[in-house]
């Protein structure tokens, strides 16, 4: 073993026993040609806290040994000799001093320790040389993850499936938040990182080499699906020397995203509610990959949790089924939703509530209501009881085909049936039915009225939404005593209004042109206890800007003046940017009312101290570009060049609303120009951005 004995040069060591000298103005002898101990004192504590704040504790025995630690590693740096690095590491490490160690040297380490991992697994490699390059790559997790993944990355070149799965394990092991072992005496606390995408596909590949899907899947579902959904084009590069296991990797991956849809049926139906039609092949493919991995000797999907074993350690849930089935469905794919009901049979499926509500909710949707009906007549011939929300697909389809009669009298069966039906579902059924019933008219109206004293005496009792409904009905028959009656029901009931309550009183107070309509909702709010806060506020003004006429428009000029009296509430960006907007949606101004509002607007953000952000600006300028004015590129334009003035940053959103609405309106021209302005500054914009970019060059050439 190497053995340095090296007196640390005075540049090096920074403490007490090697002071860099003081100028004499600032420490001036005694009488007697001694300095003062306490000044001596202070001025070597002073001296050590500023130049390594991690040495404050150290006496000075332990002083000089840190420092020729420290010494010895920068020498060993210097040649590369990873044994004197490993020997004096090892040092720090006993006596608990490694957090002496700056960044800038524990990343140097980091580089010249993986340097020396050998690259072929037939090479020899001690396990203490292995243990001090791990140690050294968890060291630095508390700035970087990339010695950790420099080291996974070295492990799997040379084909060590064995040691890339361990230091993952390792990682994983690591709690919810680790000690900063470097540069940091206080210890603190800070969040583990997160492993970065290149060490998680090493682990992919690393199960791959031990041919072990099942560990990878066990892997992923501990983690909850942390892998990415393909291999990176770097990634490749490191295994393309084996085209089979670049194969099988990327057959991992596709199974480990199968798991990841199965396994969260929920994100999986959102996901595919918001699909269009052209994706049907997509979700097809995916339906078919889910069977073909419930067949076969390798099978590691089940059709129900109560199949799962500790190899099908996967499942199809009711949701998942349904969710399928109600994809194929709504696409009019009829012959992929009767394979798929045979496929439940033959797999011992019996379809429950979940499933037939997802069904019917199709039917309603495009207004299949004799489809709907048939779907309710089988269902219930299955022996499934319908619940809340079957009650109220059924009801409201026969509303909006105008069967109200069928209507009323399925609500009357519903009421007889929601003994075992759950309050909160059963108020939900109860708000469908008055909706229904007010938006009908006064005659259907009396019938919602009845339904609404038998919930006030019987249950349930009735919520915001259903006063709410209640309020909008007076409002449009302009009935101002009947709606006053019902906001002192709420308050009887212990029940506030909300925005909706109170935009609506104030548009139906706007409607029959009460001037003082805004002071007198504020009353109402008042009376009700609620303090309105700036949210409040600002979601009111909203509402009024979207009807689109001068008296709500200068309601919520109004209600900004209050805002604008009370330091409390005063308005936000949010708030001046929704009357912006909206002066621009719709034709109900002309360009000159146009400007004068917005300079009133600009004028109260400037008295007020409010800049518009990169959020703001882009909802005005897709304001100004879907507007029907005349003047909305113009006005674009204007805030384009705020933006530049102002010193706003120009994001791919940004760059995209600006482009896609110049092309929407037919201006070619002008968006050539921003093009320009994007190429001038060397923004690199994402693919969306650059195809327009691409159409716009080709259109003006």
């Amino acid at each position: 073993m190497l053995r340095f004995a090296v007196r640390a040069p005075a540049q090096f060591v920074r403490a007490a026993s090697f002071p860099p000298r003081v100028p004499k103005h600032q420490s001036l002898p005694e009488p007697d040609g001694t300095i003062d101990p306490t000044l001596f004192h202070q001025l070597h504590k002073t001296i050590r806290e500023r130049h390594n704040p991690s040495t404050i504790d150290l006496d000075e025995p332990q002083l000089k040994a840190v420092n020729t630690s420290i010494f010895n590693i920068t020498h060993g740096l210097k040649h590369k000799d990873i044994a004197l690095i490993h020997q004096s590491w090892a040092e720090l490490r006993r006596t608990n001093h490694l957090h002496t160690l700056s960044t800038r040297i524990v990343q140097d380490i980091c580089r010249l320790a993986t340097a020396s991992i050998p690259s072929s697994i037939d090479d020899a490699w001690d396990s203490d040389r292995r243990s001090f390059v791990e140690d050294v790559a968890f060291a630095a997790l508390s700035h970087s993850t990339a010695a950790l993944n420099a080291c996974v990355l070295a492990y799997l070149r040379r084909g060590d499936s064995k040691a890339v799965l361990e230091l993952h394990e390792k990682f994983q092991r690591l709690p919810g938040t680790q000690s900063v072992p470097l540069s940091d005496p206080d210890h603190a606390t800070k969040a583990k990182p997160k492993p970065p995408e290149s060490m998680l596909l090493a682990v992919v590949a690393a199960y791959a080499m031990e041919d072990s899907f099942q560990g990878v899947l066990k892997t992923a579902i501990a983690l909850d699906f942390p892998f990415p959904h393909q291999l990176s084009p770097d990634f490749l590069k490191i295994i393309s020397y084996d085209p089979a296991l670049q194969a099988k990797v990327e057959i991992y991956l596709q199974r480990l995203d199968l798991a990841k849809i199965v396994g969260r049926p929920r994100f999986f139906s959102k996901y595919v509610d918001n699909l269009p039609s052209s994706q049907a092949s997509t979700i097809e493919k995916h339906y078919n990959s889910i069977l073909e991995a419930m067949s076969g000797s390798d099978a590691w999907i089940v059709a129900d949790p109560e199949l799962i074993t500790p190899t099908k350690p996967i499942a199809m849930s009711e949701l998942g089924w349904g969710t399928f089935l109600a994809a194929f469905l709504r696409w009019d794919r009829n012959n992929l939703a009767a394979k798929l009901w045979k496929d439940m049979t033959q797999l011992g499926i019996r379809p429950g509530i979940v499933i037939w509500n997802m069904v019917i909710k199709v039917y309603k949707d495009r207004a299949g209501t004799d489809e709907l009906l048939g779907a309710w007549g089988t269902m219930t011939a299955q022996g499934v009881k319908p619940d809340g929300y079957t009650y109220s697909l059924l009801i409201a389809s026969l509303f909006a085909a105008k069967r109200t009669h069928e209507a009323i009298q399925w609500f009357r069966t519903f009421e007889k049936d929601e003994s075992h039906i759950p309050a909160e579902q059963s108020l939900a059924v109860h708000n469908a039915a008055l909706s229904a019933l007010f938006r009908l008219g006064r005659e259907n109206a009396q019938v919602a009225f009845m339904i609404l004293q038998k919930m006030q005496k019987k249950g349930p009792k009735p919520d915001l939404i259903s006063y709410n409904t209640v309020v909008g009905y007076h409002a449009h028959q302009s009935d101002f005593k009947a709606m006053a009656a019902t906001i002192t029901q709420m308050s009887a009931a212990g029940i506030a209004g909300d925005v909706f309550t109170f935009s609506t009183i104030l548009s139906a107070l706007l409607k029959v042109g009460r001037g003082d309509a805004p002071e007198m909702v504020m009353g109402i709010m008042r009376k009700q206890g609620v303090n309105p806060s700036v949210a409040t506020y600002s979601d009111i003004i909203t509402f009024q800007m979207r009807e689109q006429t001068v008296p709500h428009l200068q309601a919520a000029m109004s209600l900004l003046d209050e805002m604008e009296k009370d330091p409390n509430v005063s308005p936000n960006a949010i708030t001046y940017t929704s009357v912006l907007g909206g002066l621009y949606r719709g034709s109900w101004l002309t360009a000159d009312q146009i400007k004068l509002y917005k300079q009133d607007i600009l004028t109260r953000m400037k008295n007020n101290g409010i800049q518009l952000k990169e959020a703001g600006y882009n909802i005005l300028l897709k304001a100004c570009l879907t507007s029907e004015a005349p003047i909305g590129v113009e006005e674009a334009l204007g805030y384009y060049r705020q933006m530049i003035r102002a010193n706003v940053p120009r994001k791919d959103d940004t760059w995209y609303i600006l482009l896609a609405g110049l092309i929407e309106r037919g201006e070619w021209r002008i968006a050539h120009e921003i093009v320009q302005d994007m190429a001038a500054i060397e923004f690199q914009p994402n693919r969306s951005v650059l195809r327009l970019a691409h159409k716009i060059r080709q259109h003006i050439q």
